[in-house]
């Protein structure tokens, strides 16, 4: 009867986890699959066992009571840890299940990190992801993620961040443009032309570098300043300017002639990519297995070589 009783109550304690991460009775219900009054009668269930209200609910919403604040603090890290350390255990001899919660980059996200999602799916047909854009901070315990890839230099030092590689940046511009202006055959030609700026990375100049350790910062005008790459990538082909760019934002572009490379010799300073997830005891069997896979797959998406046409 106790064993029962104990497992009733870490099951309310996960519901009443789910309410706080959902935002409402009524997103709490349809995640877990069942109805609002389910809900309602286990947080009751859980504020009777404990005796104490947990939740402020009116018409207007719902509320923490300053014990359900602390109760919610000290249940969130204590069923994550037992949820990693039960799935480490099945993930012993079985395939991972669930769901991983992933923040990505926006570009990236809707770009080929989905192949890179493909290939974890099907390495764990049991596992459902839950793929997030943006840049903005993760609080990976309150809002409940796995882990974040990030591109640039990692900032929470309190967080595991592993390398997964180097977006390399190159010149290029659309022929048109090309064709109205002189040819480009020094780095201090660059100024000459118009330009797309990228304005998280670069705006009004450009640091390059060479394979001798040579290094030029040019400044530059541009014409055209975006705070996406795929904006920046649309205006690049339409002529309005030279970009320095990723390099997997342009492979297909440079195979069909849309864009030129400029200055193949020449590139821009690397931008590092990161997976990053919370420090703790242990690691679930879901995260475990996408740190394999985008260790082993990610190095791919970077490193190719893309066919181009110089000019």
């Amino acid at each position: 009867m106790r064993s029962s009783r104990s497992i009733n109550h870490i099951a309310l304690m996960g519901t009443f986890v789910r309410i706080l991460q959902a935002g409402s009775l009524s997103a709490a219900a349809k995640q877990l699959s069942t109805t609002q009054p389910t809900i309602s009668r286990q947080l009751r269930a859980l504020e009777n066992y404990l005796g104490l209200q947990l939740l402020n609910r009116s018409t207007h919403g719902m509320s923490l009571t300053e014990a359900g604040r602390r109760y919610y603090e000290h249940t969130r890290g204590l069923l994550q840890d037992l949820e990693a350390f039960e799935s480490g255990l099945r993930g012993e001899a079985t395939s991972p299940t669930g769901l991983l919660r992933l923040v990505v980059p926006t570009a990236f996200g809707q770009g080929w990190l989905v192949e890179l999602a493909n290939h974890y799916l099907e390495a764990c047909p049991l596992m459902r992801l839950e793929w997030q854009l943006s840049e903005a901070p993760v609080n990976f315990a309150e809002q409940a993620i796995d882990c974040v890839i990030r591109v640039g230099q990692p900032t929470d030092e309190s967080a595991i961040a592993r390398p997964l590689g180097e977006v390399r940046r190159l010149l290029a511009a659309a022929p048109s443009l090309l064709d109205r202006h002189n040819k480009i055959e020094r780095p201090e030609d660059l100024p000459n032309l118009p330009w797309v700026a990228l304005s998280p990375y670069y705006q009004n100049r450009i640091d390059l570098h060479d394979g001798h350790g040579n290094t030029r910062e040019i400044a530059i005008a541009p014409r055209f300043v975006a705070d996406h790459i795929f904006s920046t990538l649309t205006a690049a082909r339409l002529g309005i300017g030279a970009v320095l760019i990723s390099e997997w934002a342009v492979r297909a572009d440079l195979a069909n002639g849309t864009l030129i490379r400029l200055l193949p010799s020449w590139s821009g300073t690397p931008v590092p990519v990161y997976l990053i997830y919370p420090r703790t005891k242990f690691y679930s069997a879901k995260l475990r297995r996408f740190i394999e896979v985008i260790e082993a797959s990610v190095p791919g998406f970077l490193g190719e070589d893309p066919v181009v046409r110089k000019k």
